[in-house]
C-alpha cells in the first residue's frame, strides 16, 4: 500500500512548504498516507482516462462539486485490510480468507 520510494517525503515537504497543497491521488486501490493529517484536503482520482486533466482541474478550479463519497472503506495501512495476516503462499498454493464471509483456495501456476 505504500507509495513509491520518496513520495511520500516529496508530499510532507510540500505540506511542510504550503499547507494549503491539494493532494490528488491516481491509483486504482488504497495507498498509506500518513501525511493525510497535515492535508487540507486529497482527491481520489482513481483512473481518469483521457479528459483525466480536463475533470480534475474542473474539480480543483470549482467547475463541479467534487462532494462524492467512497464507496468502499479506505484503510489506513496494510494492517487494516481484512485480509491481513491470512494472506499469504505456501509452495505456490495461494490461501486467502475473510473470517465466515470470504474463503477462497487459487493455486498459482
Amino acid at each position: 500500500m505504500d507509495l513509491p520510494r520518496g513520495d511520500e517525503k516529496l508530499i510532507t515537504e510540500v505540506l511542510a512548504a504550503n499547507p494549503n497543497t491539494v493532494i490528488v491521488n491516481q491509483s486504482g486501490s488504497a495507498v498509506t498516507m500518513p501525511w493525510i493529517s497535515s492535508a487540507k484536503s486529497v482527491l481520489q482520482a482513481w483512473f481518469g482516462g483521457n479528459e483525466f486533466g480536463n475533470g480534475i482541474s474542473d474539480v480543483l478550479f470549482g467547475s463541479v462539486n467534487s462532494s462524492g463519497r467512497l464507496l468502499l472503506s479506505w484503510p489506513k495501512r496494510v494492517q487494516d485490510n481484512p485480509s491481513f495476516g491470512n494472506f499469504g503462499s505456501v509452495r505456490g498454493r495461494v490461501l486467502y480468507g475473510e473470517d465466515i464471509f470470504v474463503v477462497t483456495d487459487m493455486v498459482i501456476c
